[in-house]
């Protein structure tokens, strides 16, 4: 009580002579800021040498109110003279900082710690002039940083991480700077070279294996169980690894515990989560890393939510500190996280015999790809789920390829409908993905040697007529998606000498020629596509559609030989099926026909509904499209197709595991459920979305010849429109059945049990999925024969 009096009491003086001396200058003259300077510093040792109560705490003593108005000098001093003057000389001269680390380090009096830590904070934070390089500055300033984060929950928290993030953030504004706080600590009290020339391990009387003391207290502070301290250790060493210095990169790398700490902190969040969560619930959550989470009046709560929010957040913390980072703490971060916790902690869960366990993890690791947007967090991750290999995968060979990759692959057709949704889930979020490797490793290797393309029925009398590819220009434009005039045959990968040109048509048919004469704009374009779709399916243009023939005693499966009729007749021939009335049409318009009228009229249901019209494929085709050819501009992919006279004709063709797999659950479209199939073409439109000439001639180009034996798009789609066909008959009432479901499926009637629902909703999943792929086809078409597509 006495020794505040006393300080009180000292102020009160001060401040009578100071308005004594405002009066009267030559009663009481103002000291100058040096002697004023001085007489506070030696008020702060003289305590020390007069006073013999250790625990007396510091806040009771004057040492505060002195340090403060010893910081008011220098800044006013530099205020006043533009830089450095007297008092900072002085400081510098007679080390007061090293003398005030040692009094903050001993904590004498109780709570000087905290003072020394305001006092460096505050002169790093006010003073302007630059004076971190000055070696009585940067030595005791990266003393103190080792005193920071060394007792977890220390009163001193808030204090340690206010000085740690100023000293960030003068270093991410002078990054050289830097290299004054890599040095090993000296053995003597030698004075070091005031230069970082030298390099790192350039310290005096000592040469060791540098430190970044830094990184090592935000490290431990991020420890902390006050979560704004956390947060702000987090944004400090965001700003650390982002510095361009090299020395500090690789220092951090290999002579820090950075990556260590943060993946381990990563398993340590996933170790909490429970053994099994919902896919559904699992994809509802979105964790962004520095925000609270708060459960209250969350209406979407689930068990385990907050220890998923904890984790995610984690993760997207990991993935911005890698992407915000030097590019060799980003791979070494990258790198460090696929080995330190995906190969350990996610591999076996996801490779586990429980379908539950496996079920949740694979819709865990969708989760996660999702989030990341780092180059090399998403690298890792893609050679995680995928391997290494690029060669061309053969049958029998996935498993040893890479066994993670061979059994997601199994399971996206497995017994189980929600085990196989989550892993063709996986897929589609990986091919959405901008790394090129996904597509080649799953698609493209073994599609190189166009070995679906029977060379034997190509027609020779037109050399270049096997050359087909999509030719994307680089600097094409899709704002506009209107049909050219004159169209590049060999754009679109149609081969010249099939003819697609029927010698009849009806209304309707010409109208779709007569429309690609047209150059219109973009919502002109699409309005007419609208009209086109209702003249196409429309009672104007179409035979009038009769009541199908019920079979008394129907099969439930149509036989195989059944079918083979039904795509043996003249009518499912794509030269007599196409809506080309004019020889000198456009191909694109054969290629879109050849998808659009895949599904006979007599069993299509969406002209009798509105709002299912072909042009909201046209918009999204478009966007879709630009998204995938910006994505993909830098992945060096062809814009022709490789001449069969160069491919290899000694190996066997085979579509790659996972083109069998949707192959085969597209040919099951009619006999799953609903679900599956949205899943099943999602994966299926994103693959034929891409900008790559073979995959486009292979998926979208129905009148190439096939090697015998091998599936495409078309044929399958083919197929499956021929086994509808014949089911159909045997259902009573089909056509309203079908309207009926597709009402419900959007909303638009009641809800009500109707048979055969299963093949029902496969119809409807069929005759979208053929207009979608008629305009990705269309729009593909557009950017090959534009020149502006990627200009902005």
């Amino acid at each position: 009580m006495f020794n505040k009096f006393a300080s009180i009491l000292q102020h009160a003086v001060e401040a009578i002579d100071n308005w004594s001396g405002e009066l009267d200058p030559h009663l009481a003259p103002n000291l100058p800021l040096q002697e004023d300077f001085v007489y506070h510093w030696k008020a702060i040792t003289k305590y020390y040498i007069d006073n013999t109560d250790d625990k007396r705490p510091v806040d009771q003593t004057n040492i505060p109110s002195h340090l403060e108005q010893m910081l008011e000098i220098l800044i006013q001093e530099e205020e006043e003279r533009g830089e450095a003057g007297p008092c900072m000389e002085y400081l510098m001269q007679h080390k007061l900082l090293e003398t005030l680390h040692t009094l903050g380090r001993a904590d004498c009096p109780p709570g000087m710690k905290q003072e020394v830590l305001v006092f460096f904070t505050k002169l790093l934070g006010k003073i302007q002039q630059p004076i971190l390089p000055h070696v009585n500055v940067h030595r005791p300033v990266h003393r103190l940083i080792r005193v920071c984060g060394e007792v977890q929950a220390a009163p001193t928290e808030n204090e340690e991480i206010q000085f740690l993030c100023t000293l960030c953030a003068k270093l991410k504004d002078n990054p050289y700077l830097v290299n004054f706080f890599l040095q090993a600590p000296p053995r003597s009290e030698g004075t070091p070279s005031s230069s970082p020339s030298k390099g790192p391990d350039a310290s005096s009387g000592h040469e060791g294996t540098p430190e970044y003391n830094i990184i090592d207290s935000l490290l431990s502070l991020t420890q902390s169980p006050d979560s704004r301290i956390a947060v702000k250790s987090c944004e400090g060493l965001m700003l650390l690894v982002s510095l361009p210095e090299q020395t500090a990169a690789d220092c951090a790398v290999k002579h820090t515990r950075l990556c260590e700490v943060l993946t381990d902190r990563l398993s340590l969040l996933h170790r909490a989560l429970p053994a099994t969560m919902e896919p559904i619930d699992i994809e509802s959550v979105e964790a962004k890393w520095g925000l609270d989470f708060s459960d209250k009046d969350d209406v979407n709560q689930f068990p385990g939510k907050r220890q998923l929010t904890s984790f995610l957040s984690w993760l997207d913390y990991c993935d911005q500190l890698i992407k915000e980072s030097h590019k060799t703490i980003g791979a070494a971060l990258a790198f460090a996280v696929k080995e330190r916790f995906f190969v350990p902690v996610f591999e076996p869960q996801i490779m586990q015999a429980s379908e539950v366990g496996a079920l949740t993890a694979t819709a865990l690791l969708t989760q996660c790809l999702k989030m990341v947007t780092s180059e090399h967090l998403l690298h890792e991750l893609v050679l995680f789920c995928l391997g290494e290999c690029r060669d061309m995968e053969m049958p029998g060979d996935a498993a040893r390829r890479h066994k993670l990759r061979h059994r997601v692959i199994e399971r996206c057709d497995h017994l189980s409908d929600e085990l196989s949704l989550v892993s063709l889930r996986l897929f589609e979020v990986l091919l959405q993905k901008p790394h090129e490797h996904v597509t080649h490793s799953l698609i493209l290797a073994n599609l190189e040697e166009r070995g679906y393309y029977d060379i034997s029925k190509m027609d020779v009398s037109q050399p270049g007529s096997h050359d087909n590819s999509l030719n994307v220009s680089k600097s094409s434009d899709l704002e506009n998606p209107a049909p050219s005039d004159s169209v590049n045959h060999e754009g679109l990968g149609v081969n010249q000498s099939t003819d697609l040109d029927s010698e009849t048509g009806n209304q309707g048919n010409q109208d779709v020629s007569e429309t690609s004469q047209q150059d219109s704009q973009d919502a002109n374009q699409l309005s007419r596509h609208d009209e086109q779709e209702h003249v196409a399916n429309g009672p104007s243009t179409s035979p009038p559609t009769t009541p199908l023939p019920v079979t008394p005693t129907p099969p439930t499966t149509p036989k195989d030989d059944d079918i083979e009729d039904w795509l043996n007749e003249e009518k499912w021939s794509p030269q007599k099926d196409s809506p080309m009335k004019d020889k000198d049409g456009s191909p694109v318009h054969k290629v879109v026909n050849s998808f659009l009228f895949l599904v006979p009229d007599e069993i299509k249901s969406s002209s009798q509904v509105e709002g299912t019209g072909y042009d909201m494929y046209l918009r999204d085709a478009h966007r879709q499209f630009r998204e995938c050819c910006i994505s993909s501009v830098s992945w060096d992919w062809p814009s022709v197709v490789k001449p069969l006279a160069k491919c290899r004709t000694d190996i066997h063709f085979y579509e790659g595991s996972l083109l069998k797999v949707l192959f085969d659950k597209l040919s099951r479209v009619l006999d799953q459920p609903y679900d599956v199939n949205l899943q099943v073409t999602s994966v299926l439109s994103k693959l034929a979305l891409l900008p790559h000439p073979h995959l486009h001639e292979y998926m979208l180009d129905p009148c190439i010849p096939l090697t015998p034996g091998v599936r495409s798009l078309h044929s399958v789609l083919k197929r499956v429109a021929a086994d509808l066909m014949l089911r159909a008959q045997r259902i009573p009432d089909f056509n309203r059945k079908l309207v009926l479901v597709r009402q419900q499926l959007m909303g638009m009637a009641p809800p009500e049990n109707v048979d055969h629902r299963t093949l029902l909703e496969g119809a409807i999943v069929l005759e979208e999925f053929c207009k979608e792929l008629a305009a990705i086809a269309f729009v593909k078409h557009h950017a090959t024969s534009s020149q502006h597509f990627l200009q902005t």
